[in-house]
């Protein structure tokens, strides 16, 4: 499709397996980067979904500028020195200041999929599964200061299939990504106008921070939101836990039970099969599905037994805790 004029530079900034996604269709597209922003190897304490962008960059002669602070003084610095024009989002967490802003003789891209604006700020793909969404989309917008809020330049709309897991919403998010970067880039390579639209206040919702302690499988909770819960955690995030044997188990996939033919008491283990163990929640019973240990081992099924049960006793647990410290 030919190349951007070399005075053209455009960067990227992103760590994690979509911004990998993403990057990689522009490269095989002929798009001319730059230069990508991106943590250290090895740098992945809180990023659930980390990538290692650095090989594809080798491989691809895209100059990469490290650093786990893009706010930073040596940062901001860098990006003084090298003079870039345009930054596409690709996929990080951090607010830009205005000093990152300005750094750009253009503007930043920045990239939410969700429909703008409803569902800014954090987790969005979990928090899309967890309310039960069955349309989204991916905004792209002008970066500001504040969080998601700048002028819209389009918006590439999707169906979200029923259960799906959050490893396959992230496909057709890193999908709509590249399609709409790819956009983007052509416009500016044709030097043609890219016009922008102010988000309305309108149906603006904010969406809190989730942690991996969000996880935890409560069983009193009705099946429908547990289900959920387990698909919206799933890789490439830490997943759903509870406790048993006082070892922290994890469970990677969740089916209903569509028989319905047992029943026992809360949190009890009604039944195994090769995949997981049927266990009783408050309004019915969900099979939970390939179990590992905290450190990613498969837990060999034999380790949970018939009648036992998952979890805590919490009243007995204090009583218990109580007479320990006597």
């Amino acid at each position: 499709m030919g190349t951007v004029k070399t005075k053209t530079k455009i960067f990227c900034i992103g760590a994690n397996l979509e911004s990998y996604e993403s990057l990689k269709f522009l490269v095989n597209k002929g798009c001319v980067i730059d230069s990508l922003i991106t943590l250290p190897s090895g740098t992945n304490k809180n990023v659930s979904d980390y990538y290692d962008l650095h090989p594809f960059c080798n491989d691809n002669n895209i100059k990469v500028i490290d650093t786990i602070d893009v706010n930073s003084e040596a940062t901001i610095n860098e990006l003084k020195r090298h003079k870039p024009d345009y930054l596409f989002t690709l996929g990080w967490s951090q607010i830009f200041k205005p000093e990152v802003i300005n750094c750009f003789s253009k503007f930043i891209v920045g990239t939410h999929p969700t429909k703008l604006p409803y569902g800014r700020g954090r987790a969005p793909l979990p928090w899309t599964i967890l309310e039960d969404l069955d349309e989204s989309a991916v905004s792209f917008f002008k970066i500001d200061t504040g969080v998601d809020t700048g002028q819209l330049i389009f918006q590439r709309e999707f169906k979200i299939p029923k259960r799906v897991y959050v490893k396959e919403l992230y496909a057709i998010v890193a999908r709509e990504l590249s399609l709409g970067f790819h956009e983007i880039y052509k416009l500016i390579k044709n030097n043609e106008e890219i016009t922008f639209s102010a988000q309305s206040e309108r149906g603006a919702t904010v969406r809190g921070k989730r942690t991996p302690a969000d996880g935890l499988i409560e069983f009193d909770k009705p099946i429908s939101e547990v289900e959920k819960l387990i698909r919206a955690v799933s890789e490439p995030f830490p997943g759903a836990y509870c406790y048993y044997k006082n070892q922290k188990i994890l469970f990677w996939e969740v089916e209903f039970d569509e028989k319905s033919n047992y029943h026992g008491t809360l949190r009890q283990i009604l039944k195994k099969n090769a995949k997981g163990i049927l266990i009783q929640f408050s309004d019915g019973n969900l099979w939970l599905n390939y179990p590992t240990f905290q450190n990613g081992e498969p837990v060999d099924l034999k380790l949970f037994r018939v009648g036992e049960k998952l979890g805590y006793n919490i009243q007995d647990e204090i009583f218990h805790l109580k007479n320990r410290l006597k």
